[in-house]
């Protein structure tokens, strides 16, 4: 009985969390409009002229963005294909007539790793950008994107705080 109740208990918390997991916190899942990566916009952002100016991005800058921009998101599409997977596998142990607590933690334990290096992924990018653009460069795209922020919202930033609009 106990175990049955831990089974129905993990359903009921642990699997919405799967599937919405790779959409909250550090910038992981995949990107709606207007949502950064740790204040870095998704996407090809160097190829925005204003953007590519205000940075000073040389050609050759651009064109390691563009390198290593493909070679994530075809790292990308492999770790969100495994999560898929994983995802399926314990949906297949839940749904079984023969259910298996043991190996249905197992799988969940595999669903979370694939998650986990999905993540890991994002922020290998994150961490390649920051150190092409540097501290100061790195600063102002995430100055860019705090301004941009504000303008599709409407609001006025306080200048000297970064702090949202107060009227």
């Amino acid at each position: 009985m106990k175990k049955l109740t831990l089974l129905a208990l993990l359903i009921m918390f642990a699997l919405p969390g799967i599937s919405m997991a790779g959409d909250h916190g550090f910038g992981w899942g995949k990107p709606g409009p207007g949502k950064e990566n740790m204040g870095v916009p998704h996407g090809k952002w160097w190829e925005r002229p204003e953007v590519a100016s205000k940075l000073a991005l040389t050609q050759a800058e651009k064109d390691k963005l563009d390198t290593m921009y493909l070679q994530h998101q075809q790292q990308m599409i492999d770790l969100h294909s495994q999560v898929k997977k994983e995802r399926l596998e314990l949906e297949q142990l839940l749904d079984s007539s023969k259910f298996n607590a043991t190996a249905c933690m197992d799988r969940f334990s595999k669903v979370q790793e694939a998650q986990s290096n999905l993540a890991t992924e994002r922020f290998r990018f994150l961490v390649q950008v920051r150190e092409m653009l540097g501290l100061e460069r790195f600063q102002q795209l995430k100055a860019e994107v705090r301004q941009s922020r504000m303008k599709r919202k409407g609001g006025k930033r306080h200048p000297a705080k970064g702090h949202m609009p107060t009227e």
